[in-house]
């Protein structure tokens, strides 16, 4: 079995017993639905189209890695850090037994910080858009790896109805034409192979090679380790936004690399 198998197997059976404990009328009947922030991950991203953007991603652990970051880290210390430095918009691993990550992280950060919040997350059921929602996030994360289509559509719909943008991560050519007619206004290209976790930043360059009138603002993820790598895509494809987590995150010097980044 992949681990993008078993993680999706998982994913269901951990939300399968959250709805047992908050059952997802009752997240409903919390929500507030306000016109005002519409499109806020999306805006912020799109108004600084004419300068490169990153956006910083907290999380602690991964599958390929396991804890590369001490359980005891000050995760909203290193949002602010993020903020003060020009980091666009923050992503944060709500996953807890693959990323060591939860809600509550999203929950504390957002109450310290103004940038835009994309909940990173194996997002399997509606119901986890909702709860999304109710906890702060303005974006969430749909990969189109672990999902048909169909189901991948309606979560955008769900989420739009709600007020939150959505980003549809892919990791081919194939995907990037079904994402190209989904109703989300961002696709992610994730640079990692999620069946091996490999990262090549050279799987944004191949699949851009492809894109023809599109009008979807595009987000390169992953593999990034020095502003280097971040000129190639930029130069090659024209992408200027940028997800970048591990390597912020294991940084003795964040300030100092986020400025050298965005040099």
């Amino acid at each position: 079995m992949s681990i993008l198998k078993e993680i999706y197997n998982y994913k269901l059976n951990y939300v399968k017993q959250k709805k047992a404990l908050f059952s997802q009328n009752e997240i409903e009947s919390k929500i507030k639905v306000e016109d005002n922030n519409s499109k806020k991950f999306y805006n912020k991203l799109k108004n600084n189209s004419s300068r490169l953007s990153i956006i910083g991603e907290i999380k602690k652990a991964s599958p390929s890695l396991g804890e590369f970051v001490k359980s005891d880290t000050d995760l909203v210390k290193i949002a602010k850090i993020y903020e003060n430095n020009k980091i666009s918009c923050l992503s944060i691993l709500t996953d807890e037994k693959y990323f060591k990550g939860s809600t509550e992280d999203l929950i504390n950060i957002k109450k310290e910080t103004s940038i835009p919040i994309l909940r990173k997350d194996f997002i399997v059921d509606e119901y986890q858009i909702y709860e999304s929602k109710l906890i702060g996030a303005d974006c969430v994360l749909i990969i189109l790896s672990m999902l048909d289509s169909d189901q991948a559509e309606n979560f955008c719909k769900i989420a739009i109805d709600l007020d939150l943008d959505t980003i549809i991560e892919i990791h081919n050519k194939d995907e990037f034409q079904l994402a190209s007619r989904m109703s989300s206004n961002m696709i992610g290209i994730n640079n990692r192979n999620l069946n091996n976790f490999v990262t090549d930043i050279k799987t944004t360059i191949n699949i851009s090679k492809n894109i023809i009138n599109n009008d979807k603002l595009l987000i390169s993820e992953s593999g990034f380790r020095s502003r280097l790598d971040i000129d190639k895509i930029l130069n090659t494809t024209g992408i200027n936004n940028f997800l970048i987590g591990e390597y912020l995150m294991k940084s003795n010097n964040l300030s100092t690399l986020i400025r050298e980044l965005l040099n």
